[in-house]
Formats: C-alpha cells, sequence, structure tokens
C-alpha cells in the first residue's frame, strides 16, 4: 500500500495512550479520544506486537513491517490512521556522551533486540514448525534442551541474590527466584509421557548451545548484573505463535497430549506471572546506566541472541539425525 502522505520516521506512542483488548478487536484511548481496530484471530498477535513497538519506538514504518510480516502491507494505513489522531510523535534520537535512566534504557533494549532479530533471515527451528517439516524427535529435543533451561535455572539465578543493589532490588530477584522454582517438573512430565524415565533425565546432557546459554546467563549473574537483569527478557517475551505451532505439530505428529500440555503450561505461567515485565521493573530501579554499560549490554544481548538462533539449528541438526544417541545421555 502506498501513502500520499509521508509517515514518521521512527513513531513512537505519546504518553498516556491505553488498550483494551477484547476477542475480536483492541479498543484504544487517551484523554480526549476512543476508538477501536478491528484485529482478527490470524493477525491479532501481529497487531499487539506493532502496538508494543510503537509504546517503544525507534523503528522505522519498514522495520516495523519486518518485524510484523504478516500485516506489513497494513501497517502504513494504521500508522498514518494513528497520525491523523495525534496519537504518534518522532522518536528522539539526541546524540549524548552521557547516559540515561535504567527505565531509558529498557525501551532502548526493546528496540535494540527488535533491529537485533531483524539481522536473522531466519529461526530454523521456528521456520521448520511454519513448514510443517519438523519431526517427533526435533519436538521432543526441545523439549529436552528446555528442561535443561529450566532445571539449571535456580542455579543461574542464585549469585544474582547476592549481587543486588537495593532492598528494593533484592525481593524483586528473591520472588522471581521463587517463581521459577519447580518448573523443570512440568517438563519433565512430557519427557516421561514419550518414555524418557527418570534415570536417563538424571543422566541426560545439553547439547553445547544450550549448555553455552546457561553459562552465559550463569556470568552475567556473578560478575554484570546489569546484562542479567537485560537477558531475562529474551526469555520471558511473549511467543504465543511459536506455542500454537508447537501444539499444532504435536498434534500432526500424534505425540500425547501429555507432552505438549506441560509445555504449553510452562509458556503460560511465564505469561500469567508477568515475568515478561520483569527486566523493565528491575532497570527501573537503576537511577543511570552509562554509555560504557550500554554497550556491554549490547554486546552480551548480541552474543545471546546468536546463542539461542545456532541452539535451534543445533536441536535439529542433533535430534533430526537419525544416528544420534537418544535421548543425549552421559554414559
Amino acid at each position: 500500500m502506498t501513502l500520499t502522505r509521508n509517515l514518521l520516521q521512527q513513531p513512537l506512542f505519546k504518553e498516556r495512550v491505553f488498550f483494551q483488548f477484547k476477542d475480536t478487536e483492541i479498543i484504544i484511548s487517551d484523554s480526549t479520544q476512543y476508538f477501536s481496530i478491528s484485529a482478527p484471530p490470524e493477525y491479532y498477535q501481529e497487531i499487539v506486537k506493532l502496538l508494543r513497538l510503537l509504546q517503544f519506538g525507534g523503528l522505522s514504518p519498514e522495520n516495523l513491517g519486518k518485524a510484523c510480516s504478516k500485516i506489513q502491507e497494513d501497517i502504513p494505513e494504521i500508522l498514518a490512521n494513528f497520525e491523523s489522531r495525534g496519537l504518534l510523535i518522532e522518536t528522539e534520537n539526541k546524540v549524548t556522551s552521557g547516559g540515561m535512566s535504567g527505565s531509558q534504557f529498557y525501551r532502548e533494549l526493546w528496540r535494540f533486540l527488535e533491529r537485533l532479530k531483524l539481522q536473522f533471515s531466519s529461526f530454523p527451528f521456528f521456520s521448520k514448525m511454519a513448514d510443517e517439516t519438523i519431526t517427533k524427535n526435533e519436538l521432543i529435543g526441545y523439549a529436552l534442551e528446555s528442561y535443561h533451561v529450566t532445571h539449571l535455572c535456580p542455579k543461574l539465578l542464585a549469585p544474582a541474590l547476592a549481587n543486588y543493589e537495593s532492598n528494593r532490588v533484592q525481593k524483586l530477584l528473591q520472588e522471581f527466584f521463587v517463581s521459577e522454582l519447580h518448573h523443570d517438573t512440568l517438563l519433565e512430565k512430557s519427557l516421561k509421557s514419550v518414555g524418557i524415565n527418570s534415570e536417563q533425565i538424571e543422566t541426560m546432557q545439553p547439547l553445547p548451545t544450550t549448555l553455552a546459554i546457561c553459562s552465559s546467563l550463569g556470568i552475567f549473574a556473578k560478575q554484570h548484573p546489569l546484562s542479567f537483569k537485560a537477558a531475562l527478557m529474551l526469555f520471558e517475551q511473549d511467543e504465543i505463535e511459536f506455542y500454537d505451532l508447537f501444539k499444532k505439530q504435536s498434534q500432526a505428529l500424534e505425540l500425547p497430549e501429555d507432552f505438549y500440555k506441560p509445555i504449553l503450561l510452562h509458556a503460560g505461567i511465564n505469561q500469567d506471572a508477568a515475568h515478561e515485565d520483569i527486566t523493565g521493573v528491575l532497570l527501573a530501579q537503576i537511577p543511570y546506566v552509562t554509555p560504557s554499560e550500554q554497550l556491554e549490554v549490547k554486546k552480551n544481548m548480541g552474543n545471546l541472541m546468536e546463542l539461542i538462533v545456532w541452539r535451534g539449528s543445533e536441536i535439529i541438526d542433533y535430534y533430526g539425525n537419525p544416528n544420534s544417541v537418544f535421548p543425549r545421555c552421559f554414559a
């Protein structure tokens, strides 16, 4: 769709724009108006994602289209509608030699993360589910590797509990720690439903990329707490489309309900517990982030994102190979 008017270069919602999410529509309001936009089920999550990205700003209409590819052609019209109603402003990109507040850095991290995702041509595991070429063992492999991350999570979090800057941050980290306890029991149920017994679970080894991800989180928690807090947002994001595909492909490959249901329940716990905002809440407690700290965090986030993408490929390469030891147990 081509518009005769010029759109903002990096549109951003003004402050105090509110949303109400209904089944097939989203109601948007500010102090002067109240209107709704249609949100069909097949595009609902993409529209929600677009609204969220506009809350953080910093992305061009072109990059917003890449990030929300299912509604890419409609984005110019949506943006023009929002702009005509006075809901959007231009994102300020002032180049300064100073730092920013933790809350400002949180918004910048969201923009950075979306730009980072655009650098990868595909996410292999997701792509295989989307084009329905994923295999049963690859789905089970995903559950196996997710078990390792979830099982190790409390141990990875532990150093952060002793590395805090205020009582408020300590309390937030403690609450997050408690909320993560015993999540591995859900994934253990999934594995047992496909014939993996307790003895095998105890002797399983993670793939190298899974171990590298866990090791990175542990190092951040102990040596660079700011990177640890930022990294949590990579693991607590809303991934409804991913889990919808996971359920669909599990059913198509006749995996038992007891396999995919605990995985979906675990994902639901993350959403219901508002883990998605833990990074924002933690960073809001930081009054000032220096330019050098921002750079260090972004470098660490970039490395971690690469590992996550590589892990998807490694799951496919290992668990998709009929000659691989399955499950991957230490002998």
